[in-house]
């Protein structure tokens, strides 16, 4: 016969383990242009609390991992994060608190890091997160499912040259003014027009067109 207080911690054990199996640690999909640095972020979708994990980054031939480069967002409580280099050429992350804290947050980025693409870069490629395992408040380590994501590969494109004829001059300037004012920044290719990178175009981007153009030799 199963007593009560028996039930209860097969109850606690069954909710952590059913709990931890719709848990998620993974990269989303994203695009590079060759010789690019970008920033990604490793995703922490959660039901149940975790003080520290490990888990081993599998990046392709192609990308490359910036040095120190790997760091938890704001997430972390009192947490850190450390990583190593693998015979297998895994890179290796291991974070933890010192006094258990759980990480917060139920979603979101958890680590990020920063890769560059080779000037050769192609595509597609898969990144890989291995040997994940989690630690709950109780001291109970969760192992999770691999995950990977894709990394495609996107053209080079000349910033300013927002007509694509392969010039950066005055017609790209009028154009931009005119899509600007006619508030049609769809007829752009947002990646030539957005001079600054700061994921929109606007005057500011028109001011650095120009400035471009002047400075050109």
């Amino acid at each position: 016969m199963i007593t009560r207080s028996l039930l209860s911690i097969i109850m606690v054990v069954a909710a952590t383990f059913g709990a931890a199996a719709t848990d998620l640690f993974h990269i989303e999909d994203f695009n590079i242009e060759p010789g690019q640095t970008v920033q990604v972020e490793i995703l922490l979708d959660n039901e149940v609390q975790y003080t520290a994990f490990q888990s081993d980054l599998y990046l392709p031939e192609g990308l490359a991992l910036e040095a120190q480069s790997v760091a938890l967002t704001d997430r972390k409580v009192d947490h850190s994060i450390a990583t190593s280099v693998l015979a297998d050429g895994g890179i290796r992350m291991m974070s933890y608190s010192m006094s258990l804290q759980p990480y917060g947050g139920n979603s979101g980025a958890l680590v990020t890091f920063r890769v560059t693409a080779d000037e050769a870069f192609t595509g597609p490629v898969t990144i890989q997160l291995r040997n994940t395992r989690f630690t709950t408040l109780q001291g109970r380590e969760i192992p999770f499912e691999s995950t990977s994501c894709t990394v495609n590969a996107v053209a080079l494109v000349q910033r300013g040259d927002v007509n694509g004829d392969g010039q950066v001059n005055v017609s790209d300037v009028s154009i931009l003014i005119n899509n600007l004012m006619s508030g049609n920044e769809a007829a752009l290719n947002p990646q030539a027009a957005d001079l600054n990178g700061d994921g929109g175009v606007n005057i500011t981007d028109v001011s650095l067109l120009i400035n471009l153009i002047m400075s050109a030799v």
